[in-house]
């Protein structure tokens, strides 16, 4: 299990926050393609505030890796708390029949691009989702603490409005209305 402090930065110039990263002496973690599986059952009440299954699928230089997560929503209060549960999966196909036999019916399917970054101790997440999942580039950024990660804001001069909580889905729905 890992505990996931983040928050979205929408709005914002990405190519200049990047640009300033690169200018501080940030270390570049690398890039990679994801197909982003989100996974609920209309049968089984499971409020999705609560927590969502996911099925990643990761492409890099390196290869691809597929991994199964439960994202458990601790707080979304100033920022995403998340505890993650996550393993990596063989078989991806047959672990996706296994949920539809054992009533997970709802499948939302998006494909992501993503250029990661450290610097200090926050992890810089550069997102491009595809034009049907949503259409604007963003950032995420994740730290060890709430008090590390607005001070990393702080530091790099982020205005409080480019601040979200909201998750990719609720993202989702904003941009379909």
């Amino acid at each position: 299990m890992e505990r996931e402090i983040e928050v979205k930065l929408l709005g914002l110039d990405v190519d200049q926050l990047e640009e300033k990263l690169k200018k501080l002496g940030r270390d570049f973690l690398g890039a990679e393609e994801q197909r982003n599986i989100n996974i609920w059952s209309t049968r089984q009440y499971w409020p999705q505030d609560q927590g969502y299954l996911r099925l990643r699928t990761i492409k890099t230089d390196q290869g691809e890796v597929h991994e199964f997560t439960f994202k458990k929503q601790v707080s979304n209060q100033g920022v995403r708390d998340n505890y993650e549960y996550t393993t990596h999966i063989d078989n991806p196909q047959a672990l996706m029949e296994i949920l539809k036999a054992t009533g997970f019916d709802r499948f939302d399917t998006g494909y992501k691009k993503r250029r990661s970054y450290i610097y200090k101790d926050c992890r810089f997440d550069f997102d491009q989702w595809d034009p049907e999942t949503y259409p604007k580039a963003y950032v995420e950024i994740e730290a060890p603490s709430r008090e590390a990660l607005y001070q990393m804001l702080d530091q790099l001069e982020i205005p409080r409005h480019a601040v979200s909580t909201l998750s990719i889905a609720q993202l989702k729905s904003l941009v379909k209305k």
